[in-house]
């Protein structure tokens, strides 16, 4: 018990620090970044199946609550991007699973479920479900959404800059 007070603290203060400092998504990369590391020192720590439920379903409302009547008009008019989008996607998984597997370097299924677009937490519990490696489908989630975090919004940035 003890140890998951260490990996709560390290993570908050993570995601003060980084908020604090304003890096992009900081408070979700410098509180996954420092409880990451906290957990690493203490091998062997992992979140029970009930304590990861809870946690989803809480972000599932946070993300509900952030809903309101605008966005049947949105998501309508933006709704077949969103097929292509997924479509796309899908296809470039497909192709880097492929592409892994072809390499050596991990097998299809658990490639696919790594480079698919898809939550970190949620593709990994499949993963593992399936009886895929699912630390290594989280790894490669987490470096995606760790870029994305930094990257988007430097690139919302500067194409609002040079749009107007």
């Amino acid at each position: 018990m003890e140890r998951y007070f260490f990996i709560i603290i390290a993570g908050v203060i993570g995601g003060m620090l980084a908020n604090r400092f304003h890096i992009p998504g900081g408070a979700v990369v410098g509180a996954m970044l420092c409880s990451g590391m906290t957990s690493l020192l203490f091998s062997g720590v992992g979140i029970s199946p009930r304590v990861g439920l809870a946690v989803q379903i809480m972000l599932g409302v946070f993300l509900g609550m952030t809903f309101d009547r605008s966005f049947f008009t949105v998501a309508a008019k933006a709704l077949p991007l969103a097929i292509l989008s997924t479509l796309c996607l899908l296809g470039i998984s497909i192709t880097m699973a492929w592409l892994a597997s072809r390499l050596g370097i991990i097998d299809f299924s658990t490639a696919l479920f790594g480079f698919s677009p898809g939550g970190m937490s949620g593709m990994a519990v499949l993963a593992q479900t399936e009886g895929h490696n699912a630390a290594l489908v989280a790894f490669l989630h987490m470096f995606r959404v760790f870029t994305l975090f930094l990257v988007v919004p430097l690139l919302a940035k500067i194409f609002m800059h040079w749009r107007m």
